[in-house]
């Protein structure tokens, strides 16, 4: 099983976590950065789109399913206060986002079932289908909103890392921040453009 060379369509910044320090400026914005935000890496590959369904979530299922505690580390990284970041209540809207999308599913089912029996009867379209078309666009939109990255997982990307956790291969948005890091930690920073990834 040979190994594969990957070329990176931008370089990437390899940084050991132990010694990396950040600098106090916003990687979102640029301006000064006077509040400590954190992204969480864990070592499992699995990601699940609610917490609540993840089997290592709970400590009592852990347990009793005898499941390996996964490797966690966490990034501190400086942020603005315009961009400081928490999950408070996010969990609880990604479920509500679920429960509404279920519902404008069926509806704009029957949206398409009044727009085809009004093409085959050959009326006008009916105000129900366009109700409902617009329902689910908007459900969706908002869905999109609630599942996409955060403004600092966008301006600080995770594209890698070894199996402990000590190396990890990060892209950041803002080539500016990008060199002030490397400048602030020559000892524990790389600039690579490309990485092996083993065979499988």
């Amino acid at each position: 099983m040979s190994s594969q060379k990957i070329h990176l369509e931008e370089p990437a910044v390899r940084i050991e976590l132990s010694r990396v320090r950040f600098p106090k400026v916003c990687p979102v914005c640029g301006a000064s950065a006077s509040v400590l935000s954190r992204i969480t890496l864990s070592s499992r590959e699995q990601s699940y789109l609610n917490r609540a369904w993840d089997p290592y979530y709970s400590a009592s299922v852990r347990v009793r399913q005898k499941l390996p505690q996964p490797k966690l580390r966490v990034i501190p990284i400086y942020v603005c206060e315009n961009h400081y970041y928490t999950d408070t209540g996010v969990e609880r809207y990604k479920t509500c986002c679920f429960i509404v999308d279920g519902f404008t599913m069926a509806f704009f089912f029957f949206g398409l079932m009044f727009l085809g029996d009004a093409f085959y009867r050959g009326r006008p379209i009916p105000f129900w289908s366009i109700a409902f078309s617009a329902f689910f666009a908007i459900s969706m939109f908002l869905s999109w909103i609630a599942f996409r990255p955060n403004a600092l997982q966008r301006a600080v990307k995770i594209i890698g890392f070894d199996p402990g956790l000590q190396n990890i291969l990060l892209v950041f948005k803002d080539k500016s921040y990008r060199d002030t890091v490397i400048q602030d930690n020559p000892m524990s920073t790389e600039l690579v453009s490309w990485i092996v990834k083993p065979g499988s």
